[in-house]
């Protein structure tokens, strides 16, 4: 995907604002590289760097601790990372734009060589009291007008719609008849019908007004061939997950994706469902799941059809890792719970955790777990450090004076009382098992091949 907007900000200071600009951004037709939640491998720099090689505007978020770390001449500059994004949109004469948080006037003195001259870049005043007023000076004054993505799919709808107008009032003397939606006070929500039919016996759900991949913002169903404009909310963009009779009364029902931020990438997604009740009512039900990264599974439970979603939050900010299965049936057109489980992580002999470090220390701090791997009677260190962008731990490990490097990162790291070929296992996050092989550390996540070398 090319984006239109890199968003570069610290994590410590900037994230709302950043989140609410990627959110508004997104909504309005911009690809925004927000987050980087898919690099969470050796190849992070590079894709990072090309992210910002695609863009044409480059917003920088400057809070009052912004440069402290780049102002700091111990720091390591290659583990800055805003002052990387920022030379490398320089280096490439991006369209910087920066933006000045509450109590912040300009950019300190001192700035070193690579990004000094982002001093002379000028933004539009932001005041979060009259934010309203910032994001259209933004757009209209600062951003490139965005890419028109959808451009020659529009042109080919058009004329295909075009076609068949013409074919219909050819065909048919009486003009359609098009009923207003309305919602009632139990929720049932009548949507805009094109005529009238009795006796429902298929249905059919579909989104059209694809915002792009394959996330939408609008949902139909079409009732044995009479279709129906579901009325949801303007700013929602969804996608059809699931069409099964969930609550087992002979029509079918439908799971649909609410996709949180309009696909950016710093929350995940909530579900709901949507029901046909007869004569061109709808309801749909409650939202279930505040931040669920993968796609739920839908199995038989207890002889109906529910609905599995996985709540995590990993990497959403410095709170004791938690992940819960949820599972929800479809009860009288709402979505209830009816089952909930805790995931348990594989023990081990000792561990260092992302909470084991704080927002003063984690930059340089580095926490020394030492263990006898092999039973040698010589201890193996693990050099473990803070990755701030993602609340992660990443860490080396000394095995007979030969440095190895895990660039995978999760919660925490722990050593297993299991062993492999001689060697302790190691445990990343709650239970990614790393087994030596004979020269090196590996394992596997369901996507990702995780070697230690």
């Amino acid at each position: 995907m090319k984006y239109d907007i890199f968003i570069s900000y610290r994590r410590e200071g900037g994230y709302d604002t950043a989140k609410h600009l990627n959110d508004l951004l997104v909504r309005d037709g911009y690809r925004v590289s927000f987050d980087i939640d898919t690099l969470r491998n050796g190849d992070f720099d590079i894709q990072l760097l090309s992210r910002i090689e695609e863009c044409k505007d480059f917003i920088l978020i400057v809070d009052k601790h912004a440069f402290d770390r780049t102002l700091d001449h111990s720091f390591d500059s290659t583990k800055d990372w805003m002052r990387c994004e920022l030379a490398h949109a320089l280096k490439h004469k991006k369209n910087i734009i920066p933006v000045f948080l509450s109590g912040v006037t300009g950019f300190p003195d001192g700035l070193p060589d690579d990004i000094v001259n982002v001093t002379k870049k000028n933004g539009p005043e932001y005041n979060r009291y009259y934010f309203n007023d910032f994001y259209e000076t933004l757009k209209k004054r600062f951003l490139h007008k965005r890419r028109n993505h959808l451009r020659p799919f529009v042109l080919i709808l058009t004329i295909l719609l075009l076609i068949y107008l013409i074919v219909g009032i050819l065909s048919h003397l009486d003009l359609l008849d098009i009923a207003t939606p309305s919602n009632n006070e139990q929720n049932l929500i009548h949507a805009d019908k094109t005529t009238s039919r009795e006796d429902v016996v298929n249905i059919e759900f579909y989104s059209r007004d694809n915002v792009y991949d394959d996330i939408y913002d609008d949902l139909f169903a079409k009732v044995d061939d009479v279709e129906y404009k579901i009325d949801l909310p303007k700013d929602i963009c969804l996608n059809v997950i699931e069409q099964r009779d969930f609550d087992m009364d002979g029509v079918n029902d439908v799971l649909v994706e609410n996709v949180q931020a309009f696909g950016g990438n710093g929350i995940g997604n909530s579900y709901f469902f949507v029901k046909y009740s007869g004569d061109g009512f709808f309801k749909v039900s409650n939202e279930f799941g505040l931040s669920v990264w993968e796609r739920p599974t839908i199995e038989i439970w207890n002889g109906v059809l529910s609905v599995l979603i996985i709540e995590s939050n990993v990497g959403m900010n410095r709170e004791e890792h938690v992940m819960i299965k949820e599972r929800y049936i479809l009860k009288q057109g709402e979505a209830e719970k009816v089952e909930t489980l805790n995931k348990q992580g594989v023990t081990v002999v000792k561990e260092v955790r992302n909470t084991d470090f704080n927002e003063e220390d984690d930059v340089n701090k580095v926490i020394v777990m030492e263990h006898d791997l092999n039973n040698d009677g010589i201890n193996e260190k693990f050099l473990v450090k803070y990755w701030a962008r993602w609340n992660s731990v990443l860490f080396d490990l000394i095995i007979n004076d030969i440095e190895y490097s895990c660039h995978y990162g999760d919660y925490r790291v722990g050593i297993s009382h299991s062993v492999s070929n001689g060697y302790h296992d190691i445990v990343l996050g709650d239970d990614i098992i790393l087994k030596w092989n004979g020269k090196n550390y590996e394992g596997s996540t369901d996507d990702t091949i995780i070697i230690i070398d």
